[in-house]
């Protein structure tokens, strides 16, 4: 990494939304990668976001908290058991997706889907977790996995690179 990533890196102001558990993990690899300016904010904070680069939000619980009006990146990672997956929304994309009721479902059988489809290998830990994300299971492993995505996503975006964004998506079994 040059130090002008590195310096655009420590620039970003990231605002991080979810469980305490995702926080905590999530803001841990952050400041690894170099983030300074790291903002937890609430689900009813959308004031906060005026000034604010980039979001990561944790949705296991349901859709965002973000309004469709948010002009910024917004970075999606989902604990999907066995592994996590992550939809990046820039402000140009689609985003009636953010509505749905259980974003977290529908991601998980959006992705497995889309897996399946193409015939993409490696992703049937994903199908044989859909049964246990409908039933709400969770995994620690999974969200330091999601955590770890998130973070790379986020370094990216600050650095300029480019990224997958909706529809397309990260998925990536477990680290640990």
């Amino acid at each position: 990494m040059t130090s002008e990533e590195r310096r655009r890196i420590a620039d970003c102001r990231i605002a991080v939304v979810g469980a305490t558990e995702f926080i905590d993990s999530i803001k841990v690899e952050l400041q690894q990668l170099g983030f300074e300016s790291i903002q937890i904010i609430s689900p009813s904070d959308e004031e906060t976001i005026r000034n604010i680069d980039v979001i990561a939000e944790s949705v296991n619980e349901g859709s965002s908290c973000l309004s469709k009006d948010v002009i910024i990146p917004i970075i999606l990672p989902f604990d999907f058991v066995n592994g996590a997956g992550a939809i990046v929304v820039m402000p140009e994309d689609e985003r009636d997706m953010l509505c749905k009721p259980d974003l977290r479902q529908w991601a998980a059988t959006y992705m497995a889907g889309y897996c399946a489809f193409w015939n993409v290998d490696g992703c049937e830990w994903l199908r044989d977790s859909l049964s246990d994300i409908r039933n709400g299971v969770t995994s620690n492993a999974a969200l330091k996995t999601a955590a770890h995505i998130c973070a790379r996503i986020a370094a990216n975006i600050a650095v300029g690179r480019e990224v997958k964004h909706f529809p397309r998506f990260y998925l990536c079994k477990n680290l640990e």
